[in-house]
């Protein structure tokens, strides 16, 4: 007897459209995970002293006064401490890659693609609420002198909305996983 995990639609003009497109966003997903990972290290070990100082400020709003630090050891530090935001986007790239591979083989309707898309979701709401704290720890280990005032970087729109994008995708997974339950057991009478 077939499962649901297994329940491909038949080959159609919408599901061929959605073979193809999920094929192309496969190869944008990796090709992101690989971009990311070469800026972050072009940012923080390529750049000039000068770029990097401007990179900074660009990316610490609110410190646009206070002098950046960029000897060699703290440019290992910002590189360790934007490597958690770093590792939370290739790790929804990653979920995301493997659910558009499940879509171009077909498999639509299964668990394996609401679980992937359940922790993309995850990914994305916990990369909204790392980003503020990133840039804190940025500004407290490269910006300013010992003993100056501390500062707090706000949760910015752009954070929330990554947030909110999260929990919509979250819903919608557990919605599919419930969907995927019902449909077995309904299954089972039949």
């Amino acid at each position: 007897m077939p499962t649901l995990d297994s329940f491909s639609p038949p080959a159609g003009g919408a599901l061929a459209r959605v073979r193809a497109l999920s094929r192309r966003m496969q190869w944008l997903t990796l090709g992101g995970s690989v971009l990311a990972l070469a800026f972050m290290a072009l940012m923080w070990f390529w750049l000039s002293d000068a770029e990097l100082e401007v990179a900074l400020r660009e990316i610490l709003q609110p410190l646009a006064a206070t002098p950046v630090q960029v000897t060699p050891a703290h440019r290992a530090t910002g590189f360790l401490v934007t490597s958690g935001v770093l590792a939370l986007l290739i790790c929804a790239l990653y979920q995301a890659h493997r659910m558009f591979g499940a879509f171009a083989r077909g498999e639509v309707f299964a668990i394996g693609t609401a679980i992937r898309l359940r922790r993309m979701a995850l990914a994305l709401t916990a990369l909204g609420l790392a980003t503020p704290l990133t840039k804190t720890l940025l500004g407290l280990a490269l910006a300013g002198a010992p003993g100056e005032p501390y500062w707090v970087v706000l949760f910015t729109l752009s954070d929330y909305f990554l947030c909110l994008l999260g929990g919509l995708l979250l819903a919608i997974a557990w919605a599919m996983v419930e969907a995927t339950r019902i449909a077995e057991e309904n299954e089972g009478f039949v």
